[in-house]
């Protein structure tokens, strides 16, 4: 089984597609734990837009056979999202 660029763009999409669902899941997380603000939950949706916009990126990337770019915009996805984790949510 070889490692092709383009295999590594589907993993790449699959691995924003959860960072995605991961960050709209945790408003649900926050909505049990009692009443929420805006200034509590905007941090994940801003989180949720920087991965939905991105990964739509990779895949219109994808769909063009650009498997370099969205491996790239995959990769920089992922390190943003922490940075911005860290940055804004602690």
């Amino acid at each position: 089984m070889t490692i092709t660029a383009e295999r590594l763009a589907k993993f790449g999409i699959t691995v924003q597609f959860l960072a995605l669902v991961r960050s709209l899941s945790e408003i649900f997380r926050l909505k049990y734990a009692g009443p929420l603000t805006l200034s509590e939950v905007e941090p994940y949706i801003v989180g949720s837009l920087i991965a939905a916009i991105s990964t739509w990126i990779a895949v219109t990337s994808y769909f063009f056979a650009r498997y370099r770019f969205a491996i790239g915009v995959s990769a920089a996805t992922v390190v943003a999202l922490l940075i911005y984790k860290l940055y804004a949510i602690g």
